[in-house]
């Protein structure tokens, strides 16, 4: 149980500080279009509320491969998320 607890946090965590980024991004570049912006954001709180959703229904037949995909998955979603971000630019 301290497994899912520590990787909800380490979600919520995460996707806070891209939020930071993505505020970053726009005080630094006020040019960029309010829309991309916002779509960002919505990727950001998507992905927060899927992967904690997908935490409360661990498969428990398989749950050492699940923990594994779940942190691969994450990895994947957040790259993609910095470089949208970074795409900004």
């Amino acid at each position: 149980m301290a497994k899912r607890r520590e990787l909800k946090k380490a979600i919520t965590k995460m996707c806070a500080d891209l939020m930071i980024e993505l505020m970053a991004a726009q005080q630094s570049n006020p040019n960029i279009p309010q829309e991309d912006i916002a779509n960002i954001a919505e990727s950001i709180l998507l992905m927060q509320g899927d992967f904690t959703n997908r935490l409360n229904h661990v498969d428990k037949q398989q749950v050492d491969r699940f923990f594994e995909q779940i942190e691969e998955d994450l990895t994947v979603c957040t790259n993609e998320i910095v470089d949208h971000i970074c795409q900004l630019f």
